[in-house]
């Protein structure tokens, strides 16, 4: 999924170069040295640079690694006998293959524990099978597991990936525990180095396409990098220090889809980035309807929307939408809740969309009235839990904290009606 725990974090291959500490010289003399030396690196590792600002370009190949895990025995069932091979996600348009562990010996060895890994490369051209057989390779050499593990190929989407299910005892009996650092970091590198071994670096095309895909991506990129480096700490873009003609013709461009995004305006003969600009274009790298869904709120303001998260407390409002992904054997659900407070709120969800209705659950639908807030598991991972909430308490919080707009005059409105039906009767 990453959708929910790592794509959108945006990770960055660590720079190659770094920036000279040089002596206080000439200007000119000390350009001249810092081109000199650039120009001899660029030759050996076949960078390229330009005088404008200088980086580094990685030319592997790219795949996007996303991984979550689960203690819930019921849902690694699901995964392995419903998820991986589900109808119409083969290559033919049939039921996926399973590949990795005997599968006899998987089934026999299941806990509830598992983890889920996505691996998603950006060329069509990658064989899948072998990226997830030599990335699970390298991931035992890294942490010492002799793993039970299934695979599956899905072509049902633009980009084909594979689906790694793990199991959360090994071979030996050990508990199967994969180090943060290997998460956020390694894993991504395991699978670059894995695709360019296959297919090769790419090639100045590939690269110019990257560079291309850029100005209009729906995710934070090294343009906006720039951009904020040009705002000095505050949110007006002053395109003016920009020399290089080239340059500048490229910020625009990006600045134009970032207001195209509702992520800045056009005043007073400038550009202004909206404060959480930022913040919702990586939420958007993350979770790729967070954009879109800002634009579908019934009663809050389009840029009231944000990722709940444990910080918010406990939040009470309706349900306007509910982003269902794949079925209820998917992890990438969400669902958009608009407070009675103002804010509204993008709350991503593990497993189908439900509510607690008293002791029992139920299906969350739109329209419902819930209260939402996040309980601690043992690793200390947040995980929001949705509480159907009947009139009287909503009632009952509203005027408590003087809250006012559309969606609570609709709510109270709605109180009333009731109340003078029931006069009636």
């Amino acid at each position: 999924m990453r959708h929910f725990l790592f794509e959108d974090k945006e990770y960055k291959i660590r720079p190659r170069f770094r920036s000279l500490k040089t002596r206080e010289q000439e200007p000119g003399r000390a350009l001249v040295q810092l081109l000199r030396l650039l120009g001899r690196s660029a030759r050996k590792r076949g960078n390229t640079y330009s005088t404008g600002r200088i980086r580094n370009i990685d030319a592997r190949q790219k795949c996007v690694v996303k991984m979550q895990y689960s203690k819930s025995a019921a849902a690694h069932r699901i995964q392995l006998e419903r998820y991986l091979v589900r109808e119409g996600t083969d290559i033919d348009g049939g039921q996926a293959q399973l590949y990795g562990s005997d599968i006899e010996e998987y089934r026999q060895n299941m806990t509830g524990k598992n983890f889920r890994i996505f691996l998603s490369p950006q060329s069509k051209k990658v064989d899948l099978k072998e990226l997830a057989e030599k990335f699970v390779l390298k991931l035992q050499c890294a942490t010492g597991y002799k793993l039970y593990w299934q695979g599956a190929n899905h072509y049902n989407t633009a980009n084909p990936h594979a689906h790694l299910l793990i199991n959360g005892t090994d071979r030996t009996g050990k508990q199967v525990e994969i180090p943060k650092d290997i998460v956020k970091t390694f894993m991504r590198e395991y699978a670059q180095d894995i695709c360019t071994a296959q297919l090769g670096k790419r090639t100045k095309e590939e690269l110019a396409l990257e560079k291309e895909k850029a100005l209009t991506a729906q995710r934070y990129t090294h343009l906006d990098d720039k951009i904020k480096e040009l705002c000095n700490g505050s949110f007006k873009v002053n395109l003016d220090s920009v020399i290089n003609r080239r340059e500048r013709e490229r910020l625009l461009v990006r600045i134009q889809t970032l207001k195209q995004m509702n992520l800045c305006e056009y005043k007073d003969g400038g550009y202004k980035l909206f404060p959480r600009w930022e913040d919702d274009l990586r939420a958007n790298g993350r979770y790729n309807t967070f954009l879109k869904a800002r634009t579908k709120l019934r009663y809050n303001s389009l840029r009231s929307l944000k990722v709940f998260s444990g910080s918010h407390g406990q939040i009470t409002g309706k349900v306007t939408k509910v982003y269902r992904t794949d079925g209820d054997a998917s992890d990438n659900h969400a669902v958009i809740l608009e407070a009675f407070n103002g804010n509204s709120y993008f709350v991503p969800l593990f497993k189908k969309p439900e509510m607690m209705d008293g002791e029992c659950k139920a299906a969350l639908r739109e329209g419902e009235l819930v209260s939402i807030k996040t309980y601690e598991n043992q690793r200390g991972r947040l995980t929001p839990m949705i509480f159907k909430q009947n009139s009287a308490m909503a009632e009952k919080e509203i005027r408590k904290n003087g809250y006012t707009g559309t969606l609570v005059m609709e709510v109270l409105n709605g109180l009333d009606g009731k109340e003078k039906h029931l006069g009636k009767s």
